[in-house]
């Protein structure tokens, strides 16, 4: 619950900015007092059971925020007011809670809609609500916002926020399989946060760009970029993105087989992960640990990692995420030998990267169904499978994964 007391306290500290010490304070008061209450009430109605009080702690964030929202409405000026939504919805982004968010900036585009004089608000608010729905998957609805946000950005020539929409599209792109298109978006968004001089955009884009190229096992160029980035949110001290970067540079020794190396980055991108209080990079460190455990052969450790990782892409409902580890899992079951186990994993990681439209994650879980079959000797599902993911580790350029799999494929047909 600690993540729900820093929730509290961030919330705070925002409407403190916005409404003054006094106000706040005293509101405060009055929420702590009636939580009390209801507490009390709820402990003599099930005096036997603590259900129902862990119930009312995950309730908090809304019941703080909602009531918070209640008081900032009807006493902060539109403007002021829509400007605290834009930003009460980033911190929701920030601590994972993605169906607050989009509620948030959804209102603020109703609110913004109704009156032609807050064109700017209204473009963050699209920008903000395409970013909820990237973490959502929705690909589409997310595409959609973006081009309503660039509509009013390249209106006001707003050439920042024109670039972070590149940036958002890059991601989507890239998600999707189109590595070239996502290589062009970031490449335009860098050019313009250099020139502006934004070192944290420029940070962020240098690291997207590392992860197009460790797809596509350009090791070394990949590494440049991620120092980049890397020199740059140490500067900043931005935690966040210190443990994104540090968790990109352990995929690359992960993917390059220098296993100690990668749990060396997990375990910092995990320390950074925690002191951020940021849910998506530590469920991403513990993933990795997993993962290079199950290459290591020290399945209970990797299975204890990827359960930990599975918890935290529940909370926060990365569907991402979670087609990862559920592959990671059927890995270990496979090569445990609990076949029919691992089958069943491997083909919901398999669907949950269609829903997805991951075209990398369905390569990756086609081609360990391609090994779990091969191992079970059905060698017509084996080179289905095995096909599929040479198809697609092609359309995204995976170099290296994509000899892997030729590898597999004639080995198999000299098996059959």
């Amino acid at each position: 619950m600690n993540r729900v007391r820093k929730f509290i306290d961030a919330i705070y500290d925002l409407s403190l900015r916005y409404c003054g010490k006094d106000a706040v304070d005293k509101l405060k008061e009055i929420l702590l007092r009636a939580e009390q209450l209801e507490l009390e009430l709820v402990l003599k109605a099930h005096k036997e059971s603590k259900d129902e009080v862990i119930s009312l702690e995950n309730l908090r964030i809304q019941f703080y925020s909602d009531n918070l929202l209640s008081y900032c409405k009807g006493n902060l000026k539109l403007n002021t007011y829509l400007n605290y939504l834009l930003e009460l919805g980033q911190l929701c982004l920030d601590f994972g809670e993605i169906g607050y968010a989009e509620f948030l900036f959804t209102n603020v585009i109703s609110l913004a809609e109704a009156q032609a004089r807050y064109p700017q608000i209204l473009g963050q608010a699209y920008f903000y609500r395409a970013e909820a729905h990237i973490r959502s998957t929705r690909w589409k609805n997310a595409e959609d916002d973006l081009k309503k946000s660039n509509r009013i950005f390249s209106e006001k020539r707003d050439i920042k926020s024109i670039a972070r929409v590149n940036n958002l599209n890059g991601i989507i792109k890239s998600e999707k399989g189109n590595i070239k298109g996502a290589l062009k978006n970031y490449s335009d968004a860098l050019k313009i946060f250099s020139k502006i001089k934004d070192e944290l955009w420029v940070g962020i884009v240098e690291m997207n760009i590392g992860n197009l190229l460790t797809i596509q096992s350009n090791w070394d160029e990949a590494y440049a970029h991620y120092k980049r980035s890397l020199a740059a949110f140490e500067k900043l001290m931005d935690l966040k993105r210190l443990s994104l970067v540090r968790h990109n540079i352990g995929m690359l020794f992960k993917n390059r087989g220098e296993l100690e190396a990668a749990l060396t980055e997990f375990d910092r991108s995990l320390e950074y992960a925690m002191d951020a209080n940021y849910l998506l990079a530590k469920g991403l460190a513990l993933l990795g640990k997993g993962d290079v455990y199950a290459k290591l052969e020290e399945f209970a450790i990797a299975m204890e990692y990827c359960n930990r990782a599975m918890e935290v892409f529940y909370k926060i409902m990365d569907r991402v995420g979670l087609a990862d580890t559920y592959r990671v899992k059927g890995i270990i079951q496979r090569d445990i030998s609990n076949l029919e186990i691992a089958e069943t994993y491997l083909l919901t990681s398999l669907r949950l990267s269609e829903e997805i439209e991951s075209i990398l994650n369905y390569a990756e879980a086609a081609y360990e169904l391609g090994i779990l079959y091969r191992k079970w000797q059905k060698f017509d599902l084996a080179k289905k499978y095995l096909s599929l993911s040479k198809s697609f580790f092609a359309k995204v350029g995976a170099k290296d994964n994509l000899e892997r799999v030729k590898i597999i494929m004639d080995r198999t047909e000299l098996i059959k």
